[in-house]
């Protein structure tokens, strides 16, 4: 079971923030795509506008894309709207800090006009206030598809903590993962316990586990002391099964009757907050849990080993992000590549370079397809990428403000747009911009590597 250590899979993928007039993106401005559950529209998130940059031309961080025409059918999400959801003190647990500074974590439940853009941070944390625990009050926000009016998704079954005194204690929320049709999302809440259970000079954890309903927004059911802390959760698409590995044991349960199907023991592990949290994939049915490697059929507890050859862009250099089709036909892989960074008579950073890599990688024959999102230096950084629900298409979206979509079994180009955003400035040379701060890092799976670090 080494292998299935290694599931990590699929977050939110992450594009582009484009305006109403055809002009210049920012490479800041490309976080998030996801197609709606009907297939018929494609939403992208970038920045909410914080930045000295933007000019009256900016529309705000999501978008709302046509998928058969490419046309912009609305925009909305301005920098004031993340405040009103997150509010100034978010994102932060212990000394680390998981910036909420764009719409990146976006999840679409429903269909336009009626359904929700969901933003689900991976985590969203307080620094324990020494005479009171300050448990987020919030598990993310969302945004009508008919409206640009923001709201809280509220934690209303806030679990209370008595709180502990170790030195680096400190309560907070996440992993949060969504199911694949947007449907659910599994919350994790992380509360220091009063009294260790084993002798380590470090904080040991309750963690309560909440399935949202995200299309009333309400907490579906509520598992308390799930494990002592969680690197990783996934929730099957009819949000009656989880998958999870904790400090203590990797396992699937099944929440309607408890049941529970313990696939790894950790019996001498430490649980150490992750830099980054996973997201564990369910095929459609909810019977198999699907990594890059390896199939676990959850009934029998088989395991496949998918068959990748040495040279396979599977086992070649890293990978920023993964996108499984539906049907598990197939897996797209970004595969990242450095840019060069120089900087203006201003000071501000541009970006140039080689692009990024995606590829299209058959499952059953292993044989894969290169997409041609870019040949230019100016664009295709910090791609992203998503499935349609029928798995016919692949969309592709990339820093600088570049979307593709792609027929999934030829590779052809469907359609594009291509450096779309906010005016074009002076001295931008044809060179994109970059944020000062560092981009935001895709979801790996950390397993593995706390696993070798247990043991």
């Amino acid at each position: 079971m080494n292998g299935l250590k290694s599931l990590f899979i699929v977050s939110f993928a992450f594009v582009s923030h484009l305006s109403l007039n055809q002009a210049h993106a920012g490479a800041e401005d490309i976080y998030a795509v996801q197609f709606s559950a009907d297939g018929r529209h494609l939403v992208t998130g970038g920045s909410g506008g914080n930045s000295l940059e933007y000019d009256e031309n900016f529309s705000g961080g999501i978008k709302l894309w046509d998928v058969s025409s490419g046309k912009l059918v609305k925009a909305f999400g301005q920098q004031a709207d993340i405040q009103t959801i997150f509010g100034e003190q978010h994102g932060r647990v212990g000394k680390r800090r998981w910036n909420i500074h764009s719409f990146k974590d976006i999840v679409v439940s429903g269909n336009y006009p009626d359904g929700k853009v969901v933003l689900l941070p991976s985590s969203l944390g307080r620094i324990q206030d020494r005479t009171d625990v300050q448990l987020p009050d919030l598990i993310g926000g969302y945004f009508n598809l008919d409206s640009r009016q923001p709201a809280r998704i509220p934690l209303s079954a806030k679990h209370q903590a008595s709180g502990c005194d170790a030195e680096n204690a400190y309560e907070f929320v996440g992993p949060v993962a969504a199911s694949d049709n947007g449907r659910y999302a599994a919350v994790v809440v992380n509360t220091c316990k009063s009294e260790n259970d084993r002798p380590v000079p470090i904080a040991q954890y309750d963690s309560t586990l909440h399935i949202v309903d995200l299309q009333d927004m309400s907490i579906k059911r509520t598992v308390e002391k799930l494990d002592s802390g969680i690197y990783a959760i996934g929730v099957a698409n009819h949000g009656e099964r989880v998958a999870y590995v904790g400090r203590d044991q990797f396992a699937v349960l099944d929440l309607k009757d408890q049941d529970k199907r313990v696939i790894e023991e950790y019996p001498d592990a430490v649980y150490q907050v992750p830099r980054q949290f996973s997201t564990l994939y369910f095929n459609e049915e909810a019977t198999r849990l699907v990594s890059l490697h390896f199939i676990y059929d959850i009934e029998t507890g088989n395991e496949k080993e998918l068959a990748w050859s040495e040279n396979s862009a599977v086992n070649k250099g890293r990978t920023s992000s993964v996108s499984v089709s539906p049907d598990l036909n197939y897996f797209v892989l970004v595969k990242p590549k450095r840019s060069f960074i120089t900087f203006d008579e201003k000071g501000l950073p541009r970006s140039y370079g080689k692009a990024d890599k995606v590829f299209v990688v058959d499952v059953q024959t292993g044989e894969e397809r290169e997409l041609q999102v870019t040949d230019a230096r100016t664009e295709g950084k910090r791609c992203a990428t998503d499935v349609s629900p029928d798995s016919r298409r692949v969309a592709v979206a990339c820093a600088g403000g570049l979307i593709k979509v792609f027929d999934a079994s030829s590779g052809n180009l469907v359609w594009e747009q291509r450096n779309v955003g906010y005016k074009r400035h002076d001295l931008d040379k044809n060179l994109i911009k970059v944020q000062h701060d560092a981009p935001a890092r895709p979801l790996y799976s950390y397993i593995q590597t706390m696993h070798t670090r247990m043991n």
